[in-house]
């Protein structure tokens, strides 16, 4: 069974929905519902999550993350 599950907002009253080709030229079920527990994008995006307090302290960097890996000398690109 191949299912289509769709988060949309009605504009006047309608939904239009753009169905893959593999859904074409069949009988579809339609069931139309509230969609609970999703935020809409300005709301998702006002707030910050923020890291556990456990967390804080235990990483450390131990290497210099803009030198180069290997030294230029290994690279045969060059020559």
């Amino acid at each position: 069974m191949e299912a289509l599950r769709l988060i949309a907002e009605p504009k006047n009253h309608q939904l239009i929905i753009d169905l893959p080709p593999s859904l074409d030229q069949r009988r579809l079920e339609v069931i139309i519902m509230p969609a609970s527990g999703f935020e809409s994008a300005a709301t998702a995006s006002a707030g910050r999550r923020k890291p556990s307090v456990l967390l804080a302290g235990t990483v450390s960097l131990r290497d210099d993350l803009v030198a180069p890996v290997i030294p230029e000398s290994d690279w045969d690109a060059l020559k």
